[in-house]
């Protein structure tokens, strides 16, 4: 994820001004709220405790700023999958909502600035921390993007043509068959020398075109072949068979998203509103991931 410096939210900084001197984590507490995907939901008032996750359970902060800054894991049990802006953004306030997967067991403790992006220790910063302790469980959830079925997909093999992902609208219609969408992999290539990591964006329409979540990651150069984009409240409930699109922009200019002649059936691939390639029919290569 791109630093940004932040600046403060003048409706979350009294509340973590309660909580950010925790000297220590609370007690071992169980997610305020968990739907049925067992998604666990934080948010500002929960700063300085401790919570105790399965594998495979997703892991969502949501913090008020007007840009996002980039977390402090300390340990892979903890994985940072994606961070999505709350839509539609309220007038000079946007809540974030940070995406971790619960990959291993152990514990990790989890800081977010909240004022300083740059510099995670400035003194008199605010920083949102959570101590998480992820465990084995005897749950269906129990492994790693549990609640993630493979649902649509482009399995047509890539020959090599790509273009280039950076201000242009590149999108890719697809038709879902299951009723909630939890996630979204890119297959995407180093196309252009530059930063060896740089964010992408993914943006989900319906299909009048409105703008049902927006989702980025930052993504190495030196592992971009397949990369997942998760939706935040634990995926988006959505119409099977009715046609979606996903929009793909930033990287740079270093990214290409990967695309072949012909490929899925159900949606096709545009740029800027136009085919991807004229008189041929193109899409892009990616999958998309569902729940019941």
């Amino acid at each position: 994820m791109t630093t940004l410096r932040c600046l403060p939210s003048l409706m979350v900084l009294p509340l973590l001004c309660t909580t950010c001197m925790t000297a220590a984590a609370q007690k071992i507490n169980q997610s305020p709220k968990q739907d049925r995907q067992q998604v666990m939901f934080l948010d500002a008032k929960d700063n300085g405790k401790a919570f105790a996750a399965a594998v495979g359970q997703q892991i969502e902060i949501s913090l008020g700023a007007m840009s996002p800054c980039e977390p402090l894991v300390s340990s892979p049990s903890i994985r940072l999958e994606s961070v999505a802006l709350d839509w539609p953004p309220p007038p000079g306030l946007s809540m974030h909502v940070y995406i971790f997967d619960a990959a291993s067991p152990g514990e990790a403790q989890v800081r977010i600035p909240i004022t300083d992006c740059s510099n995670h220790g400035s003194p008199g910063g605010l920083t949102f921390s959570a101590t998480i302790r992820v465990e084995e469980s005897d749950s269906e959830l129990s492994s790693p993007y549990a609640s993630r079925t493979p649902d649509q997909a482009n399995n047509a093999p890539w020959t090599g043509a790509w273009t280039i992902v950076l201000s242009n609208d590149l999108r890719q219609y697809f038709t879902p068959s299951l009723p909630r969408l939890t996630g979204v992999e890119l297959e995407l290539v180093a196309g252009n020398s530059g930063s060896p990591r740089s964010e992408v964006t993914v943006t989900l329409r319906n299909a009048r075109a409105d703008i049902l979540s927006v989702v980025s990651k930052t993504v190495p150069v030196n592992d971009c072949d397949h990369v997942l984009f998760v939706f935040p409240k634990g995926g988006w409930r959505v119409s099977p068979r009715e046609v979606y699109s996903i929009d793909v922009n930033g990287g740079d200019g270093v990214f290409g998203w990967k695309y072949v002649l012909g490929g899925y059936a159900l949606g096709t691939a545009s740029v800027n509103g136009k085919p991807l390639q004229q008189g041929a029919r193109s899409t892009f290569l990616f999958r998309t991931f569902g729940a019941s």
